[in-house]
């Protein structure tokens, strides 16, 4: 009785095992409708695309410095005095309550005509930081379009590993009441039943384990999309769809002239110079034109002028030289080319990076491809041992250790399959990305 009421328990188990996992009925997204949705919908994209409109408000002439400044300005003012003068002659003059009035206006124009180029190299520089600002949200779109597409091929292969478990516990639980009827007739062995029992024990925490793992999956899929956590990924492809791979020379190229992280280290490098030349502007005079149109006009009731009135322009030129300022200049400009040098170093260590990954990544791309038919041809094999074997324990002619070792077996040449065709699609992924294609690619 005791093993009948283990046994029940168990097969109760391996029923509601699928129960556990999503339905199917729910709401199921391709990668295409996950793709629109991060575009959407993430707060990461949304920043960088509120940095590069940023950027590109700072793209303007006023910004560098090339246009004037125009202000204007007035004033009025109104006192009372009491007030006495005695005058060198003799007389004195008083007055109670005396008004003066001021009233002046003025209109000025400050544009500084020559700074030595710096105007110049300044507005390529904003033109320069503009682009930047383009290629890094691409960089961010494409960074999180392959954190999803990864997501999403992770989702599909761990519900297909989890499709096998569990067909691994169905056969653990076929073994057991195998064992169990043995035992209900006389014809068993305790050891044989307890290590059937044993056996179903590690497959049912197997199929738990991967039901963590495709949950924990969902939500980093979810934190991508900005959705509730807790809310099921359901994916429409129950297999991993086959990817393709142009040749590596291809890639390389696509690279240099497409990826994301090479021309944003091309464009720094660009700046760099232009700081060079915004240094070099204190090596020049400075040109400044200002101009201004003033209106005053002044009462008094006591005083030598009663009344005074004045108005026009006045326009003048500035020039200043620098003649000696400590070396500072000098200091800066030096600073600036230590500065493009090593912005030069950098853009070539990203060249050289990304040229070395997309070799590596694409080496193992075409070793796993010869792992793959290897695999596949040993998951058939596996599978007709299978068969075989179940055959052979239910007539009794092999015990359930050696039933066990084909059941791992098959369960091993499964899984194996569909991790190469992961780590296969990973790598499609990740190199599609450093060519700069993954968005026609999968978009």
């Amino acid at each position: 009785m005791k093993y009948m009421r283990i046994h029940k328990t168990i097969l109760l188990m391996t029923l509601l095992a699928p129960a556990c996992i999503p339905a199917t009925a729910q709401k199921a997204y391709n990668l295409r409708m996950l793709i629109d949705r991060v575009l959407g919908e993430n707060y990461r994209i949304g920043m960088v695309r509120i940095g590069e409109e940023m950027a590109a408000e700072n793209n303007t002439p006023g910004n560098a410095g090339m246009l004037p400044t125009l202000s204007v300005s007035g004033s009025s003012s109104r006192s009372l005095y009491d007030m006495k003068q005695q005058l060198s002659s003799g007389d004195v003059r008083e007055a109670g309550n005396a008004k003066n009035t001021a009233l002046s206006g003025q209109i000025s124009l400050d544009w500084k005509l020559f700074d030595g180029f710096r105007m110049f190299a300044m507005k390529e520089q904003l033109g320069l930081l503009e682009q930047i600002g383009r290629v890094n949200t691409r960089f961010y779109i494409e960074q999180t379009v392959t954190d999803v597409a990864m997501l999403y091929e992770q989702i599909i292969a761990g519900r297909m590993l989890l499709r096998n478990e569990q067909k691994a516990l169905g056969v653990s639980a076929f073994r057991l009441r195998i064992e169990n009827r043995k035992l209900e007739i006389g014809a068993g062995d305790a050891l044989q039943y307890n290590q059937a029992l044993v056996d179903y024990h590690d497959d049912s925490l197997a199929v738990l384990d991967r039901m963590r793992i495709i949950r924990s999956l969902e939500v980093q899929t979810n934190r991508i999309l900005c959705t509730d956590p807790s809310s099921p990924v359901v994916p429409a492809d129950t297999v991993m769809p086959p990817g393709f791979l142009p040749p590596l020379d291809t890639l390389t190229a696509m690279a240099y002239r497409a990826n994301s992280e090479i021309e944003q280290s091309a464009l720094e490098e660009m700046v760099a110079e232009t700081h060079i030349r915004v240094a070099q502007a204190g090596y020049y005079p400075t040109l400044d034109l200002s101009g201004q149109y003033n209106y005053n006009h002044t009462t008094s009731k006591i005083g030598y002028a009663v009344e005074n009135r004045s108005y026009g322009p006045w326009m003048g030129v500035t020039v200043r030289l620098n003649l000696f300022d400590g070396l500072n200049v000098r200091r800066d400009v030096n600073n600036a080319r230590l500065g493009q040098q090593t912005s030069a170093l950098l853009s070539s260590d990203v060249r050289n990076t990304i040229r070395s990954s997309v070799t590596d990544q694409y080496y193992q791309w075409e070793s796993l491809q010869q792992q793959l038919m290897l695999a596949r041809d040993n998951r058939q094999a596996a599978l007709t041992s299978m068969e075989i074997a179940e055959l052979q324990f239910r007539k009794g002619l092999i015990d359930g250790y050696n039933f066990r070792l084909t059941q791992l077996s098959v369960l091993h040449a499964t899984n194996q399959v569909i991790q190469i065709e992961l780590a296969m699609r990973l790598l499609e992924i990740s190199l599609h990305r450093q060519a700069g294609s993954l968005l026609a690619v999968y978009y």
